[in-house]
């Protein structure tokens, strides 16, 4: 075979270097191919003795620091409402509708309990009224100065209590009394009591009593109109307590 033929079929076997075992005819002799060294075979045993390979240096594993882990800030609890405190006693108890007049007769402020719309001249209770203030040497001819209803509003979510009462009637008196010349102020019925005493149970041992009120002249209590003319034994008792307190008025004129 030709040279040139043999080395078409090499290529196409994709044999890039080879070695013949045999001279070749025709052929030119190469250069020796540069080939590794055979390992020596034992003569005794007729094997080859195995070549040692490089063994690799063992991988040394180095501990990486540990990072220590930060625990998240604990979130603080949102402080729960405190509730507010139940106010017990006489002071929380709701207190019934009422309706004060407050007539003005001469240098005394009246403050009269009565059913709506009020005292008229022709009721017993207001000729009763003007007796007392004849007895007393004071203006029978009062004037209507205004009027106190409680509650103060429909609204039934509003504070209704004893204290509130308190409050609102003591407010009342105080507006209207702050630019007039009063010595004494006159209270007729139980419900006025409310300005001293905001447990009604209490409220018999103030009639008949004079009594001090911040913000007010001396505040005497009496039964209420009606009381006085259907038990005649209470007008004793009132007039006990006008000697009494009358002097202011009268040192006044």
């Amino acid at each position: 075979m030709f040279e040139a033929t043999r080395l078409a079929y090499l290529e196409a076997l994709g044999v890039t270097n080879w070695m013949p075992r045999k001279p070749l005819a025709a052929v030119p002799a190469r250069a020796p191919a540069l080939l590794l060294p055979e390992p020596e075979v034992s003569a005794a045993e007729g094997i080859a003795a195995p070549v040692e390979r490089a063994t690799a240096a063992p991988r040394v594993e180095v501990p990486r620091p540990v990072k220590p882990t930060v625990a998240p800030a604990p979130v603080p609890a949102s402080p729960a409402p405190v509730p507010e405190p139940v106010k017990k006693g006489p002071a929380a108890e709701p207190v019934a509708a009422f309706y004060l007049q407050l007539w003005q007769s001469g240098p005394c402020m009246l403050l009269i309990e009565t059913p709506e719309p009020g005292l008229e001249s022709a009721m017993p209770g207001f000729i009763l009224l003007q007796d007392i203030l004849r007895a007393v040497q004071l203006p029978d001819r009062p004037t209507l100065v205004g009027d106190f209803r409680w509650p103060l509003n429909r609204n039934p979510q509003l504070d209704r209590s004893a204290a509130a009462a308190n409050r609102g009637l003591l407010a009342f008196l105080q507006a209207r009394l702050e630019s007039q010349q009063i010595v004494s102020v006159g209270c007729f019925g139980v419900m006025n009591t409310l300005m001293v005493e905001t447990d009604l149970t209490q409220a018999d041992a103030l009639l008949g009593c004079e009594e001090s009120v911040e913000g007010l002249p001396p505040v005497w209590f009496a039964p209420s109109l009606d009381s006085l003319l259907k038990r005649p034994q209470e007008k004793a008792a009132l007039w006990t307590l006008l000697r009494r307190v009358r002097s202011r008025w009268q040192e006044k004129s």
